[in-house]
């Protein structure tokens, strides 16, 4: 009577699995294709870059201080600015081989020791950003200022982001000394 029993309610299961509604799946419609947009036309929609001052605060560990003044040596802080070629043959002639941008200027700031530079944005060859794309890139890099020492004594982060990010922080820039890093 189980054999019965079970084959009567698989049967039911059949029957009712069999008789379910089978929805068709609506007809995929293919996608629009989208009409070919150039690098040109793309190239106007990106916003003008933003120039303006930017302010770097330079500190030393006590041990770079110290190195620094054994030496008589200095700060040097300096400021690139360049920005991505746009798409036009002239612009792209325009970019460095190595780093691939427009270089756009830059500024060298010495300090006696830790302390705060202000970079103005007048060193920026402004008959140059209609050749770029998109918003001016900074980089900022801090060494030891090799006037008193042939190498350089400090050890400091590299700084890179846009101009328009970089005019709306105080850089702080915290530089050490080579064994500091080791350690």
């Amino acid at each position: 009577m189980n054999k019965n029993l079970l084959a009567a309610s698989l049967l039911a299961i059949l029957t009712l699995a069999g008789c379910a509604r089978r929805e068709e799946p609506e007809p995929q419609t293919p996608p629009q294709a989208a009409a070919p947009v150039s690098e040109a036309e793309v190239e106007k929609l990106v916003p003008k870059a933003t120039i303006a001052p930017v302010n770097v605060q330079i500190m030393l560990s006590p041990k770079a201080q110290t190195l620094l003044a054994s030496k008589s040596e200095k700060v040097m802080v300096l400021a690139t600015y360049a920005g991505d070629p746009r798409a036009t043959e002239q612009a792209q002639k325009m970019a460095d081989p190595q780093s691939g941008m427009i270089k756009l200027g830059e500024n060298k700031q010495t300090l006696d020791g830790a302390g705060s530079v202000v970079f103005q944005d007048d060193v920026i060859d402004k008959t140059r950003l209609d050749s770029i794309v998109g918003e001016v890139q900074l980089t900022i890099n801090v060494t030891s200022a090799k006037a008193a020492a042939s190498e350089n004594l400090l050890a400091c982060p590299f700084y890179w982001k846009t101009l328009a990010e970089a005019s709306k922080e105080h850089i702080q820039i915290a530089c050490t000394t080579f064994a500091e890093v080791k350690e």
